[in-house]
């Protein structure tokens, strides 16, 4: 496989399908604004996440959060999130319940009195 070959490859892959986020959608809306295919963006985005792991995940989500065209994406992403948050926070709480006997501390203890 010669160099040509990798660079289309990896094209291919980091531009995804057409109108199709594969995140947020903030490569592809930078991708638009600055008229240039979007597996630059993408690519730049990895490697940048690479050295600056945090920054650049706290740039993209700001980013998500600040372009129109990916706000309702990256509200509904954070929005998901917190729901499953809550969703596996009370389970873990009925988990330690039914491990530490929750609910029958009048058994526990004896009668009231």
């Amino acid at each position: 496989m010669n160099a040509e070959n990798v660079i289309e490859s990896i094209r291919k892959n980091l531009n995804g399908r057409p109108g199709q986020p594969i995140v947020l959608g903030v490569c592809s809306t930078l991708a638009t604004r600055f008229d240039r295919e979007p597996w630059v963006f993408r690519a730049a985005a990895i490697v940048l996440a690479v050295f600056f792991t945090l920054a650049t995940l706290a740039v993209y989500v700001a980013l998500g959060l600040l372009m129109k065209e990916t706000e309702t994406r990256t509200r509904g992403l954070f929005t998901g999130l917190v729901i499953w948050g809550r969703e596996a926070f009370e389970r873990c709480l009925e988990a330690c319940g039914t491990l530490s006997g929750g609910g029958r501390t009048a058994d526990r203890n004896g009668p009231p009195h």
